[in-house]
């Protein structure tokens, strides 16, 4: 008895087999695929950025915040000050090196503020960056951002510090307190002031701010 010729399946070739099994093919897709991903990781991360309020790297002292901060010594403490000029929401303050390496940085929901002390987060902010001592001399830039408007700034040494004077601007100038919670120190004009404003803001500056 004859057994029935039984044709058994070749095995397939290279040329034969489908393309997700085939060596070139699969490591083509495969490069395709990671390079998709790379770019949409490289947009997200651009868009993210953009979204994000940043001052850049110190340029040889020329900030690019919108209005100044002051800054002066209170009961031992290293005081902020906000002039009315520059008022607003808070959401972010941070203090950084030239290189925009934070010494502190604390974030919180949008937060009218006159003043803040460094190191103590303000009522209802979280903190990013534990407070750290800066080097002895070291150039300071303390910033604060506003929700609705650009942020502000100073950039200071702490040797420039004085008590109940604040120091502002750039080059520093000193103040009263009070004066300079009221003093016209967010620019924003290049007309020449008035008599009677010059008379203003001489009253607000302390007449030492050389010293």
């Amino acid at each position: 008895m004859e057994l029935p010729d039984v044709h058994l399946p070749k095995a397939a070739t290279g040329a034969n087999l489908p393309w997700w099994q085939q060596r070139g093919p699969s490591i083509a897709v495969l490069v395709g695929f990671l390079t998709v991903m790379g770019l949409a990781t490289l947009f997200a991360v651009q868009r993210v950025g953009s979204a994000l309020p940043e001052v850049g790297k110190d340029q040889l002292g020329e900030d690019n915040w919108s209005a100044p901060l002051g800054m002066h010594l209170g009961g031992g403490f290293n005081v902020a000050r906000v002039p009315d000029c520059a008022a607003g929401a808070f959401t972010r303050i941070v203090l950084w090196d030239p290189d925009s390496q934070p010494y502190w940085e604390v974030t919180g929901p949008p937060t009218p503020l006159t003043s803040f002390v460094i190191g103590l987060p303000p009522k209802g902010f979280k903190t990013v960056t534990p407070y750290r001592d800066p080097p002895r001399g070291a150039t300071l830039r303390l910033v604060a951002f506003r929700r609705h408007d650009g942020p502000v700034g100073l950039r200071y040494k702490a040797t420039d510090l004085r008590t109940n004077r604040v120091v502002s601007l750039n080059p520093l100038e000193r103040f009263t307190i009070a004066g300079f919670q009221s003093a016209e120190v967010c620019g924003g004009s290049t007309e020449k002031p008035t008599d009677n404003e010059a008379k203003a803001a001489a009253e607000g500056v302390d007449a030492t701010a050389g010293g």
